[in-house]
Formats: structure tokens, sequence, C-alpha cells
């Protein structure tokens, strides 16, 4: 998956409630929410991700108990790899959004699950996962789903895998990367058919960033080779080389192609 769609996955709705400390004076809360307010239009509006980490370090040190800046920080920097610092305040997230505030926690635990796949910490992903998805009101439960199968996709256990994706679509069946992970569970399971037909509804999804899953194409293109579909195949990746000719997928997708 693309680091932006990455983001657009990673970021829920519940990013303006305040939680603070007795101990933090008046003046540094509302101090520190006026630099969270200009480090979200800095991300949200201008796309100018510097000026945010800016903002929201200085949000931080005047109140530590932000737990919005320290969620919307770790976020940028779990979108630009810095995997440690990110770290740092996506847990800090999680625990100030106690369990008084399941729906904010619960968006919390979903970043720092994406953040310990990314490290590798696959077990203690898949416990923050599944304590997300489990939460009754979390708003957006198939993102939570989704990350989960992906999590038993990475151990693979591919029949947890689809059971935890086949729950996330029920919610949403238009979720386009969960119908990628879905595609993704067969084929390393060798159901190269049922693959194909979950990839095939992933790209054909009518919402933005959907027909640009790259890695989607890829995987739709080795499905249909598999099942000896050479023209299904040249399309997928076709389409995948027009993303990004020149980045890691779009050359395996022109190997791919070539028959190399």
């Amino acid at each position: 998956m693309t680091r932006v769609f990455q983001m657009a996955l990673l970021l829920g709705p519940g990013l303006m409630a305040l939680a603070c400390g007795p101990e933090i004076s008046d003046k540094a809360i509302r101090q520190s929410e006026r630099f969270y307010e200009a480090a979200y239009i800095s991300w949200a509006e201008e796309r100018d991700n510097l000026a945010a980490i800016r903002h929201l370090t200085r949000a931080v040190g005047a109140n530590p108990d932000n737990d919005n800046a320290h969620y919307l920080l770790g976020t940028i920097r779990l979108g630009r790899g810095e995997i440690d610092l990110a770290e740092t305040h996506l847990r800090a997230a999680v625990r100030l959004r106690g369990t008084d505030r399941p729906a904010d926690r619960a968006e919390a635990q979903n970043s720092l699950g994406v953040l310990l796949l990314h490290k590798g910490e696959y077990d203690e992903a898949i416990a923050v996962l599944e304590e997300a998805a489990s939460e009754v009101l979390n708003r957006e439960p198939w993102i939570a789903l989704g990350n989960l199968g992906w999590a038993y996709i990475e151990i693979a256990d591919y029949d947890r895998a689809v059971t935890a994706i086949e729950r996330a679509l029920f919610d949403q069946p238009d979720f386009c990367v969960g119908l990628y992970r879905l595609g993704q569970a067969h084929y390393l399971a060798g159901d190269h058919e049922r693959a194909e037909q979950a990839l095939a509804r992933a790209v054909a999804v009518q919402k933005p960033g959907c027909d640009r899953l790259q890695e989607a194409f890829h995987l739709l293109g080795m499905a249909r080779l598999r099942l000896g579909d050479a023209d299904g195949s040249r399309e997928a990746f076709d389409r995948c080389i027009e993303i990004n000719a020149r980045n890691e997928i779009g050359r395996s997708c022109s190997e791919a192609r070539a028959g190399r």
C-alpha cells in the first residue's frame, strides 16, 4: 500500500477531543490547543507535514496530556517512516485516551497496531488490533479488522486473515484495501481463483485511491497468470506500470509482463 493511502486509512474522525491532567495550567492547555489547531491546518489543508510537526511538538511541550497532538504527531511520523518517534506518541495517545473514551482509544490503537506491524511485532499488533476491532463504539471497525487480517497474513495464518477481513467487508463492502488483503490471503493460501475475484473487486471500487492500488494490480496480474489468463494478466500489469514504472512494484510488474 502506498504511504499516502496508508495515511488515509490510519486517520479517523475523532481528532478534536481534548484530555488534560489537572496539573497543567489553563494557560498551557489553551496554548497547546492553539498549536494543535495550527498543526491540523498545516497537515489537513496545506499538506505541510514539517510545519505540522513543529506545531505539534510545541503542543505536547506545552501540555503533555494533549492526546490529539500525540495522536496526530505519531500518525504523521509513522507516515514518514520515523517509527521510533511515532511509537512514543501513539503509545501516549492510547494511554491518554482511556477506557472512558472507547471510540477515540480504538482509533489510536489502530494506528499503533499498524506501527507494530511495520516493526514486525506481530503478537502485540494482533492483541492491540483485536481490542480495537472488538470495541462496539469504534467508528470505523472495518479498518482495524482489515489491519488485523494483515497481521494474520504476516504470520501465515491465512484462515484467520480471511475471517477478519470478511468481517471488515461485511461492515464496509467497498473497503478496497480490505479486498486487496483478502485477495492477498487467498493468493498466499494457493486459492488463485478467489484471489483473482477479490483483487478484481478491489481495483474496481469507485472511491478515491482504489484505482491506484498498485500492489493490488500486481497481485491481480500474478493471480491471472496462475489461472492461465494471459490477456487479463497483461492488462493488470500494464495498469500497475502506468501507476509507477520506477518503483519496486512497477519493476516487478514489468518483469512479470515480459515473462522474466
